[in-house]
């Protein structure tokens, strides 16, 4: 086998924007099987739910480390891509509230997409010459765990129903451990530019099965009002999301991306509940009271979860006093009023909806504070200067002043937070 030299790709390749679509369907499919459950949602149903999006997620990730870490767009990572691809078809279509019934089906893929991934990953060690050590480490411990982790979920797929739930249970346990713990992963700086776009564009995906769930509105209702606010609850948490995203996110921090990672999770978790309690709302064979009771629950986690992004955000958008008190005012404004109406559900929606817009406008409010906070500190240090080198201050204050953007990226941190 011929050996080369590693040269990383720059930014996402349009490939890996391809095989992320893929996602598209496995979010759908887990979306569906909470939506048709005859009444809410059980316990049950809820774990099986959860256990099939962490296990799915954790395919992305490893696939979105490799590339992240190894990644140079070649026929090699193409081919590893689409079969990944392929084997996801199989492995969603084995989510069902009965494991009894498609646990080989799920179990089976698993396994072939890990055995995949520990060679796509295997592979990087073998043909690569200018790997260093720490790069050697993460690869060998990557390829030991998928191995490991395709054993087990291949014996899960033949064995009986409780030896399987067991070992499909212990295969996603190891993976989450490892992700979580290792420190092979944490040696070295991960490209975060790349890994925050990825997460970005699984999040919006993770949204975009959001938005299809309201069209339950359109047909469950003989109100406008359900879906009008019901997409403007929507609109409101994406921007929330987005807004910080685009606009705080330090895209140039020095860091391993893991937890970044495993915080984007969290959220795209609490995502996918937001979007089966949204589905929820209108239908009005489900009582009104525990369907209420888990759209502010998943509320209050969603709003509660931007305290977990914003350790990556830029040194003057950390998270503030103000910060905190905004975003628990609007927690307990969602719950207040729903436990005051009894979880009225189109009370409770209301109420949702403008604590999730006062929270988008409070955020947007400290931005811009501390953004001419930052323009002012900037333009202090620019007279100092001017000071010693004989220069007009007020030159430099009206540079500053006219181009805030530029110095909106300033790590220096404003004078007052």
């Amino acid at each position: 086998m011929k050996r080369r030299t590693l040269r990383l790709v720059e930014g996402v390749t349009n490939i890996e924007l391809f095989y992320d679509l893929i996602f598209v369907y496995c979010i759908s499919v887990l979306t569906s099987l909470c939506s048709h459950v005859e009444g809410f949602i059980t316990p049950g149903t809820w774990l099986v739910f959860t256990f099939s999006y962490l296990a799915i997620l954790q395919v992305w990730f490893y696939t979105t480390l490799l590339m992240n870490r190894f990644g140079e767009s070649s026929a090699a990572d193409n081919i590893h891509l689409f079969i990944n691809m392929f084997l996801l078809y199989y492995m969603a279509s084995g989510v069902h509230e009965n494991w009894a019934d498609t646990r080989t089906t799920f179990n089976l893929a698993w396994a072939l997409i890990l055995l995949n991934q520990a060679v796509a990953w295997g592979f990087r060690e073998v043909v690569f010459t200018n790997l260093d050590d720490d790069d050697r480490h993460m690869i060998r411990h990557t390829v030991a765990t998928l191995a490991v982790q395709s054993v087990m979920s291949f014996a899960a797929a033949f064995a009986d129903f409780d030896t399987s739930v067991f070992l499909s249970g212990t295969t996603l346990l190891v993976g989450v451990m490892v992700w979580r713990w290792s420190s092979a992963y944490r040696a070295k700086s991960a490209r975060f530019a790349h890994v925050s776009e990825r997460c970005s564009l699984l999040t919006i995906i993770a949204f975009g099965e959001m938005v299809v769930a309201l069209s339950a509105y359109m047909f469950n209702t003989s109100s406008l009002l359900f879906p009008l606010f019901a997409f403007a609850l929507v609109v409101g948490l994406f921007l929330i999301y987005i807004f910080e995203h685009d606009n705080m996110l330090d895209q140039e921090a020095k860091t391993d991306g893991m937890t970044y990672m495993t915080f984007t999770s969290w959220l795209i978790i609490v995502t996918g509940n937001l979007t089966v309690a949204l589905e929820y709302m209108p239908n009005a064979a489900i009582d009104f009271l525990p369907k209420s009771i888990f759209l502010a629950m998943c509320l209050v986690l969603y709003l509660l979860t931007s305290f977990t992004i914003a350790r990556y955000n830029k040194p003057e958008f950390k998270v503030s006093g103000k910060y905190v008190a905004g975003r628990i005012g609007a927690c307990a404004f969602i719950v207040v009023v729903g436990v005051v109406s009894g979880f009225h559900p189109l009370i409770t929606l209301l109420a949702d909806t403008a604590a999730v817009y006062f929270a988008l406008w409070h955020e947007w409010l400290l931005y811009h504070r501390r953004i001419h906070l930052a323009v002012f500190g900037r333009a202090l240090g620019h007279e100092h200067d001017a000071v010693h080198e004989h220069e007009e201050p007020e030159t430099i204050f009206a540079d500053a002043a006219s181009n805030p953007e530029a110095d909106s990226t300033s790590s220096a941190p404003p004078t007052n937070r």
